[in-house]
């Protein structure tokens, strides 16, 4: 499957968008974890992929979930997205990565966590690489060609952009100043 297993879902207001991502992400649906993310979250994937803001793990012991990777990491400030890849059984592959909201907070974690025992393994932290991304399946942003033909909204639905500090993207001006602005997830 092209879409390594992603979805586009369209909702009618910001709030329903919203109380989606609250419910849904990282919840386990069929044996298998759902990452629900707003399009805004995406976008600002898509405009910071290689710029810092993203580590990859490597050496997780393979009990570590994504919402435990959410969990650990957020302690360093705002994850957009996290993944543990598993393999076609729902098993751990021991490899996954945190995608963060500003550098600064994936540079400390990364230098923090580096070589640290999470579990029974030492993980390693590093920034994440171009090549790295095409590891991972169930990323619609790993797509993003694709994902940017197939996936344009229709005048009047809602891709679930976020109010951030910034005004939205029409408004953008660069990150700063984000850390007081609501996040799509904690």
């Amino acid at each position: 499957e092209a879409s390594g297993g992603s979805g586009l879902i369209t909702y009618s207001t910001k709030e329903a968008a919203q109380e989606a991502v609250d419910i849904v992400h990282l919840a386990s649906l069929r044996g298998k974890t759902c990452r629900c993310l707003l399009w805004s979250t995406v976008e600002v994937i898509w405009k910071t992929m290689d710029l810092g803001y993203r580590l990859q793990l490597e050496g997780l012991d393979r009990k570590i979930t994504s919402q435990g990777i959410q969990d650990m990491f957020s302690l360093f400030g705002p994850v957009l997205d996290c993944k543990v890849q598993m393999d076609e059984e729902e098993q751990s592959r021991g490899y996954g990565f945190v995608h963060f909201a500003q550098k600064e907070y994936a540079a400390k974690a990364g230098q923090l966590l580096n070589g640290m025992q999470i579990g029974s393994s030492c993980i390693q932290v590093r920034q994440a690489r171009p090549e790295d991304l095409e590891v991972f399946t169930g990323c619609i942003y790993s797509l993003q060609a694709a994902v940017s033909a197939v996936c344009q909204p229709a005048p009047g639905e809602w891709m679930a952009p976020v109010d951030y500090a910034a005004g939205g993207w029409e408004d953008f001006d660069g990150f700063e100043g984000w850390d007081d602005a609501p996040l799509p997830h904690g």
